[in-house]
């Protein structure tokens, strides 16, 4: 089971300089895309009776975004704007991150 946090953003960031490794750099986004859309699908389907639990879903619309964004970068090509994206969604994890998954944070 694949963990988003930080450090597995950037060991794939990492995997860009590899030209052979281009495949895995895009299985992993895919993995954390499909991993996102998910929570997604989710939180849109409770949203009517929980709220917005603090703008949980415009947060991974957001994040989602940014993972279809890096994936067609890598599919036209264009590495330096992938890595740049993929920053972008470390720093993002990291913020998301230091609250505890299991304590949402209600408004």
């Amino acid at each position: 089971m694949l963990i988003i946090d930080k450090d597995t953003v950037n060991a794939t960031k990492q995997k860009l300089d590899n030209l052979g490794q281009t495949q895995e750099v895009i299985d992993d986004v895919t993995r954390m895309l499909e991993i996102k859309q998910t929570l997604l699908w989710r939180s849109d389907a409770i949203a009517p009776c929980c709220g917005s639990l603090c703008s949980l879903t415009s947060q991974l619309t957001h994040e989602v975004d940014i993972l279809e964004n890096t994936l067609s970068a890598l599919e036209n090509g264009d590495r330096p704007q992938a890595a740049e994206l993929l920053e972008q969604f470390a720093h993002i994890v990291e913020q998301s991150g230091e609250r505890e998954p299991s304590q949402p944070n209600y408004c």
